[in-house]
């Protein structure tokens, strides 16, 4: 998606005369250098995860984490909770995302949560918490615009707080409704 939308855009560009040759190619390279520091951060990041499981680190906090989950909505809570405390220790929900797949991935398995909710509660609550935390780029860069703290810019904060609201009410209601086992069936008896 990534590629076809910088070509289809390169291409638009050159049609209508707002991109020369060498002006697109010097867009992409920019946007490229610019992404360099978060590709290092989470190659780092990656090595270290992978450098703590092999350690029995990540064992270790999977007991820690799932000893007071009881149920299926229990675990997408732990996992919700789990992100948004490494989110708000990094700062950046990426990061956060990189750190915790492996333990929502055993957690998920452990109590049969569809892969595609435990990457939605993923996604959603790094968000939330990147959207309200006062030190995060976001919250930074519209107090830097709005010539405010970030304090005071967080009872406006109204899509971080709906994105939260919204994945505490997707994990109660069990919405969408994904089964692992079935679809496990389900792949039996086509395969």
């Amino acid at each position: 998606v990534l590629t076809g939308g910088t070509v289809l855009s390169g291409v638009i560009g050159l049609i209508d005369g707002s991109y020369t040759l060498e002006s697109f190619f010097k867009s992409v390279t920019t946007g490229m250098g610019g992404m360099m520091e978060l590709v290092l951060l989470a190659i780092l990041i990656g090595g270290m995860v992978e450098l703590i499981q092999y350690n029995g680190g990540i064992q270790y906090l999977m007991n820690v984490l799932t000893r007071n989950i009881r149920s299926k909505k229990g675990a997408e809570f732990g996992i919700a909770g789990l992100v948004s405390m490494t989110n708000m220790c990094t700062a950046n929900n990426t990061i956060s995302i990189i750190f915790t797949g492996p333990l929502a991935k055993n957690i998920a398995d452990q109590y049969e949560i569809d892969p595609r909710k435990s990457a939605s509660v993923l996604d959603l609550f790094s968000c939330c918490v990147q959207g309200l935390i006062p030190y995060g780029a976001q919250m930074l860069t519209a107090a830097g615009f709005a010539a405010l703290s970030p304090v005071e810019l967080l009872p406006y904060a109204f899509y971080p707080i709906l994105v939260g609201v919204c994945g505490i009410a997707s994990i109660l209601i069990g919405f969408p409704r994904f089964s692992k086992v079935a679809e496990k069936k389900e792949y039996h008896k086509t395969a």
